[in-house]
């Protein structure tokens, strides 16, 4: 694990589209005057400003994204010459078109007179605006007649909002993804150079750790980024955009410096035969087929289990039915039906060649061998099969196959289980199905009864669906059943779904699916790969001895062997195999290595209280996670109950308190996901959930 969360760098289905592949140059204009002849108007000191938008736009660290500061003259007391010359008619070949995006900041004293807006210049004379000044509704007619396609064009100028009245007069409209920002409305006079302030404010904070709580996608969306600075203008100032622009949704011209790629692959929304949503891939499938719990760890540690995949394999080729996947908490089920669906998809393959080619054929399922996965974490029944629908091409109740947008509460279950029902009777072909999670969807039973056991209706003796389905089961270390779901007696949640879909059971932590050399080999994986580990510097017999005791140790668990191992890899030095305390540690399960690997990481006591107050509250989180502004501060300290004398003051968290926990090696305890367009936190595995929900005072002992 590393000292940051995993990221969902990709967006759901039905989410705005934040693609900039078809820019190819991005511009950054700053048009600043700071002094001034005239008496009228005095001094300002805007580099600093200017500064903080250029370090912001041309960071080499935006990679792609990274804006050229162009014409930087005229950020110096340009004069109107210097500024026609440079964005009036420029050369053919320095036009702005289609492929470009560009952020033009335009600072100083504004004013109004002759019927218009003026940006006073230099040179400008109050009692000769027409002759001196730069008229400002020109300026916006000169980029207006450009072709490009991504503009961010800010006016800090007293009564800027003026231009509104002038520009409603052009021929052609601004482009709908164009985001003009005057300083103020039409009649009001701005605070000089607030909007700048305002600005520069954002962007240190925005440059800072607690700047992630913008989100952590590839552009900022417009509405954030509005509210964030008009939190900074003073009493009376108003941030209106000029009539038209985008006052929504990720812009290019506003690039995220939190953002970060990872080695993930996502899949193109276009494709019908695999129904997981891009961000399904990037924080469960691709991480856990390759038994890593981040999208950017190295390597493909999850190997072994060859007589489960064989099985799982020869499954997809046979006669449909279903197929039950259980186990204890971290057993490894998740990891083996990842493995199933992702080593199906082409996209995959591509992406991981050289792992995929060590694979042996009897334990690969041939390409697309897998038509829809479903991720079921957080979903209600509507949600699981109008995901199946989208991915096969089926038409939705009341509206088309090509529907991305997520079902309404008015979609009722039986109409898409009857089109369902009228689409599988036409067709010929079996149709292969995954659904993991089944314990962690928002309603286990409603989506079994509702939906899973639903998939193939017809004749016992002619199916159609090959189901798999992971669902948690009892054992290990930490492994309560998956059920009776919402209290009482009855029979667990895996043997409900065992008897209704008549399912073909493969109990993961058992045999003979169990082979305890799988969890050796694993932990070895870990010991000897993961970068900065003291392993690596010793003979590998090392690395296996205390693979050998942490498997032995860890039990049925490969998520206790994934923590302890992890936190060996990040010591300065090897750990002796016979250490009474470190084997303790891994006998008590995610417990005990979660609090082991808690103290070691954080020595102060009150550093652990601080973490695990704050990860409790993304443990009581439900759905996909939980957002970080105002949300997770908010639900911390509402969760924090300090243990300690009686009088102890409580404590007050706040953004510096998560910035600092994701900049800890504790950050790594939590994936990154999206929902409802903002970036949510949640912890990599549910059992984490559970332990920091009922045994928190535990962990800090």
């Amino acid at each position: 694990m590393t000292g940051q969360p995993a990221e969902a760098a990709s967006q759901p289905i039905g989410a705005t589209n934040d693609s900039d592949a078809d820019i190819l140059r991005r511009h950054f204009v700053a048009v600043a005057t700071s002094n001034y002849d005239d008496p009228l108007w005095e001094r300002l000191g805007v580099d600093g400003e200017v500064r903080a938008m250029a370090d912001w736009l041309c960071a080499d660290g935006l990679g792609a994204r990274r804006f050229t500061h162009a014409h930087p003259h005229l950020a110096h007391d340009p004069t109107e010459d210097d500024i026609r010359k440079a964005l009036r008619n420029p050369p053919h070949s320095e036009r702005w078109g289609e492929a470009d995006a560009a952020v033009v900041f335009v600072t100083g004293h504004g004013t109004i007179g002759d019927g218009g807006h003026w940006t006073a210049l230099k040179a400008t004379e109050s009692n000769r605006l027409q002759a001196t000044a730069l008229r400002t509704a020109d300026l916006v007619g000169w980029l207006s007649e450009t072709d490009v396609q991504h503009l961010f064009l800010v006016l800090d100028l007293c009564y800027a909002g003026r231009t509104v009245a002038e520009t409603a007069v052009f021929d052609r409209e601004i482009p709908g993804t164009w985001l003009v920002l005057p300083s103020a409305t039409r009649n009001q006079e701005a605070v000089t150079g607030a909007l700048t302030t305002a600005i520069a404010g954002f962007l240190a904070e925005l440059a800072s750790p607690i700047g992630q709580k913008y989100g952590l996608d590839r552009h900022l969306d417009v509405t954030v980024f509005l509210d964030a600075v008009e939190r900074r203008l003073g009493p009376g100032q108003r941030l209106i955009p000029l009539p038209g622009s985008r006052r929504s949704g990720p812009h290019p011209c506003l690039p995220n410096p939190h953002y970060r790629e990872t080695s993930s692959v996502p899949l193109e929304l276009a494709r019908s035969d695999l129904g997981i949503t891009r961000q399904d891939l990037d924080t469960h499938w691709g991480p856990r087929s390759r038994g890593v719990t981040e999208a950017a760890s190295p390597g493909w540690l999850f190997k072994g289990r060859d007589r489960i995949m064989r099985r799982l394999v020869d499954a997809t080729t046979a006669a449909p039915g279903a197929v039950l996947v259980t186990g204890s908490a971290g057993s490894g089920k998740s990891a083996v039906l990842a493995r199933l669906v992702t080593l199906s998809d082409p996209v995959f393959l591509d992406r991981y060649r050289a792992e995929a080619a060590a694979v042996s054929s009897a334990l690969a399922p041939r390409p697309r061998a897998v038509d829809a996965a479903v991720l079921a974490t957080g979903k209600i029944g509507q949600e699981v099969i109008a995901q199946i629908f989208r991915a096969l091409g089926v038409p939705e109740p009341g509206g088309s196959a090509e529907s991305h947008g997520s079902p309404g509460p008015a979609l009722d279950l039986n109409g898409w289980m009857s089109a369902w029902r009228s689409w599988l009777e036409r067709r010929e072909r079996p149709v292969t199905i995954v659904v993991d999670a089944l314990d962690e969807a928002s309603d286990p039973v409603g989506l079994l009864t509702g939906v899973l056991a639903r998939l193939d209706p017809g004749d016992p003796t002619h199916r159609k669906v090959r189901l798999f389905v992971g669902v948690r089961s009892s054992g290990g270390p930490d492994g309560a059943d998956s059920g009776p779901v919402r209290g009482g007696g009855g029979p667990s949640l895996a043997d409900r779904a065992e008897r209704l879909l008549s399912a073909c059971r493969i109990r993961v932590d058992e045999r003979p699916w169990w082979e305890p050399q799988d969890m050796v080999d694993y932990a070895t994986e870990i010991l000897l790969r993961e970068e900065g580990s003291p392993y690596r510097d010793h003979d590998m017999g090392l690395a296996v001895e205390v693979a050998s005791v942490l498997a032995a140790q860890a039990g049925t668990s490969f998520l206790v062997a994934r923590i302890a191992g992890t936190s060996l890899t990040r010591r300065s030095d090897v750990v002796n195999p016979d250490d009474p305390q470190w084997r303790n540690a891994i006998g008590e399960g995610v417990l005990g290595v979660f609090r082991h690997d808690l103290h070691r990481t954080l020595p102060e006591g009150d550093d652990r209280v601080r973490a695990v107050h704050l990860l409790r509250a993304v443990a009581f989180s439900y759905g996909r996670g939980l957002p970080w502004p105002q949300i997770w501060p908010a639900v911390a300290n509402a969760v924090a109950d300090e243990p300690g004398t009686a009088g102890t003051p409580p404590r007050t968290y706040g953004d510096s308190d998560i910035a600092w926990l994701l900049g800890s090696r504790l950050g790594a305890y939590l994936v990154t996901d999206r929902e409802d367009g903002a970036t949510v936190y949640r912890l990599f595995h549910d059992a984490l959930r559970s332990t920091l929900r009922t045994r928190w005072r535990e962990l800090l002992e």
